[in-house]
């Protein structure tokens, strides 16, 4: 579905502000913005897990109520999941690889071409380092693989087993960051390594699951408001330390919380801050934005034009986010959104109208907000 539909309040803007932490990254490189491009990605993470996670519960509830098989179900969501990723990734390398602009030593040998074709990104870079304009690509390889991965199991275990699939997953991400280290193990196998990160993204798929409430106080503006900021400034703080890789993964548990909190507080004045309507764009076009930044540069086009004077950097980044998100919006206009229309799978059952009344088996009236508890997915 589009972002626009049965979308959860808030979640664009913090994919906005993942995505905003991730391009100061790139376009200002040092020991801090990195570490917070690299906090960026984590909230990708957790976010992708939270959906991706509820979405499987969901799947896997309707199966054990015999209204689907596991394949039949597994089959839906990587065609959902399909549809919504690899139209523009593959529009996009293919583009890149055609026109190869700038230097084309900046693309990477063609190894690595060929492990962006497979997403297996994250792979070549454990093994040969970055060396590559399209190093980002690895947390997009790191999704895919935890797809392959745990929506078979998800979806052919019963239900009753997925919050322990999650710990398994965290439990396992734990032991890899220990024998990475044990190893001696540099810093760009911490940022990689796909066991590494599938903790976080299954630490978003635990609070995905989440059945209770939060503590009345963790639902307060303030405090959802401290829980982002303290995730917004940790890796500024901890990274002339040297151990944000191997410690920072720790704040994926902030991240999950803070999404307990925007769905539990989303009739706050903090969930609405969330919801400023260029913020919550940025949100929806992420994932074209996350794709396109890196290898765009406003001064290279200039240069076409005859305008090839150098630009101040603050003028040169506000040029390139200017330029990612044009390219972005263009994306999704004619290229995501027609491509999701055409190849999700139609959906079998009407759906539930926001304000609908439920009158469940042996409970009580209530009323879904299916508006708010169901989202799509994106990276």
């Amino acid at each position: 579905m589009a972002p626009s539909e049965h979308r959860i309040l808030g979640f664009d803007g913090l994919r906005a502000l993942a995505f905003l932490m991730v391009f100061v990254s790139h376009k200002a490189p040092s020991p801090r913005t990195e570490a917070l491009g690299t906090a960026g990605v984590w909230l990708f993470f957790v976010l992708s897990g939270f959906l991706i996670v509820r979405i499987l519960a969901a799947a896997r509830s309707a199966v054990e109520a015999g209204a689907s098989t596991p394949l039949g179900s597994l089959g839906l969501f990587y065609r959902n999941r399909i549809a919504r990723i690899v139209p523009v990734y593959y529009a996009f390398l293919f583009v890149l690889y055609t026109v190869r602009p700038g230097d084309p030593s900046s693309l990477g040998t063609a190894a690595f071409e060929c492990a962006t074709w497979f997403y297996v990104t994250n792979v070549y870079i454990a093994q040969n380092g970055w060396g590559t304009e399209l190093g980002h690509l690895w947390s997009l390889a790191v999704e895919q693989q935890f797809y392959l991965l745990f929506a078979p199991a998800a979806l052919l275990l019963p239900r009753r087993h997925l919050d322990a699939l999650c710990w398994i997953l965290v439990g396992a991400s734990v032991v890899m960051h220990g024998a990475l280290w044990l190893a001696g193990a540099g810093p760009t196998r911490f940022d990689v390594d796909t066991l590494a990160n599938l903790g976080l993204i299954a630490l978003g798929g635990l609070a995905g699951l989440r059945a209770r409430p939060l503590p009345g106080w963790l639902a307060q503006d303030w405090a959802l408001a401290g829980v982002l900021i303290l995730f917004l400034t940790l890796p500024l703080v901890v990274a002339p330390t040297g151990w944000w890789l191997i410690l920072g993964r720790l704040s994926g548990i902030l991240a999950a919380l803070l999404l307990l909190q925007v769905i539990q507080a989303r009739e706050g004045r903090a969930v609405a801050l969330l919801e400023i309507p260029w913020l919550r764009r940025i949100g929806v076009i992420s994932y074209a934005a996350y794709l396109f930044h890196v290898p765009l540069h406003a001064e290279r086009v200039l240069a076409l034009v005859g305008l090839d004077r150098a630009a101040p950097r603050s003028l040169s980044m506000a040029l390139d986010l200017l330029l990612t998100l044009l390219l972005a919006e263009m994306s999704w206009r004619l290229l995501e959104r027609p491509a999701r229309r055409l190849l999700r799978a139609p959906r079998r059952r009407r759906r539930l109208r926001a304000d609908q009344p439920v009158v469940p088996p042996g409970g009580t009236r209530r009323t879904i907000d299916a508006g708010r508890e169901r989202a799509a997915a994106s990276p």
